[in-house]
């Protein structure tokens, strides 16, 4: 689909400042200078820049309204689209009770499946992938992901 760059740029400074005011909402830490908002609100004014840009190159730009591309036309983008929906809505509902890392590999798995790599490179790919989101957030940033049915 061929979107100009204003129209994306400004979904995007609207999601930015949406998390910039939701992150504002988020608990200080006791004792630290910084808390939970910190990173989302960094996250967010970086969203919000890259969004300003988007708008201003789309605006030179501008050639009329919105193309769809061939791309779009075709009911197997549209089903993969909706998958990958629903691999990130599956996570949500399922991450608490089966566990971070069970799903992140299914999840990943499927996707790359999806994508058309190789089943035992997809593999390893979703098993590598998922230790080291779970060591990075585990392990480095002491973020706890669930455990689920892994947990005690």
């Amino acid at each position: 689909m061929r979107v100009n760059d204003a129209v994306i740029g400004i979904l995007l400074l609207a999601f930015a400042i949406a998390t910039f005011a939701y992150a504002r909402t988020l608990p200080a830490i006791p004792g630290q200078e910084y808390g939970a908002a910190v990173f989302p609100m960094l996250i967010a004014v970086g969203l919000g820049g890259c969004g300003v840009l988007l708008i201003a190159s789309g605006l030179r730009h501008w050639q009329g309204a919105v193309v769809w591309s061939d791309w779009a036309r075709t009911h197997h983008s549209w089903t993969k689209l909706a998958v990958v929906v629903g691999l990130v809505m599956t996570y949500i509902l399922t991450a608490s009770t089966i566990g971070f890392v069970p799903v992140s590999i299914l999840v990943l798995l499927i996707f790359l499946m999806m994508m058309r790599v190789r089943w035992w490179i997809a593999a390893v790919a979703a098993i590598a992938t998922t230790m080291l989101i779970q060591q990075t957030f585990g392990g480095l940033l002491r973020v706890p992901l669930p455990l689920g049915l892994l947990g005690p």
